[in-house]
């Protein structure tokens, strides 16, 4: 399968680890959190473990909102320009922070989003293909090895200076406190043992 995943997580404190508790899901505001996303009276059609909701099919979304933060998982999140979700993002934030890490192994193809009320802190987007498509902001403390070349690609005529989706693995270990390959460390939660309600529009 490799990596995919489009995630969003919304929250007033800083994300990291921020998947390390996720007791008391409320599940009428994650009704209405999907609702809202979806833009129509959801259905729930059961739960799937993180790993797997955070790419679900085309018209799903995987929602819940917990105590400190609600999580969004849709491949409408999935844009090419992270610029084009904020006003989405805008909406269902209201006063929070949001953080967002898109992937697709398949195309080698990653982006990151940091978001707050006051504006973007941090967008990019690359792939091999595209090349760096969004490069806005300061870059966070974890990207600087991968631009400073200290995970160079050992493929001759490679257009980046390392793979997007190690940094894409490296964004979801560092906001969330998950990934999806490589390996991972002690402070990684297992995305296999948390569940997440997928839902559907009729």
């Amino acid at each position: 399968m490799g990596s995919k995943a489009a995630v969003l997580v919304l929250t007033r404190e800083r994300p990291e680890r921020i998947f390390e508790d996720t007791s008391g899901m409320d599940q009428s505001r994650s009704i209405n959190l999907a609702e809202k996303f979806l833009g129509g009276i959801p259905r729930q059609s059961g739960v799937v473990p993180l790993d797997l909701a955070v790419w679900p099919e085309e018209g799903a979304a995987c929602v819940a909102s917990f105590p400190h933060f609600d999580v969004v998982c849709s491949r409408k999140i999935a844009q090419d320009r992270p610029s084009e979700i904020i006003v989405d993002i805008a909406r269902l934030a209201g006063l929070r922070s949001a953080y967002a890490v898109c992937m697709e192994s398949s195309r080698d193809w990653t982006s990151i989003l940091a978001w707050s009320p006051k504006g973007v802190t941090r967008a990019v987007s690359l792939s091999p293909e595209g090349g760096v498509v969004e490069d806005v902001g300061k870059r966070l403390p974890f990207e600087i090895p991968f631009w400073a070349g200290k995970y160079p690609v050992r493929e001759r005529g490679y257009q980046l200076p390392f793979h997007p989706i190690d940094l894409g693995n490296e964004a979801l270990r560092v906001f969330f406190g998950f990934i999806l390959e490589g390996a991972e460390d002690d402070l990684c939660v297992d995305p296999e043992e948390i569940e997440i309600p997928i839902f559907h529009c009729p």
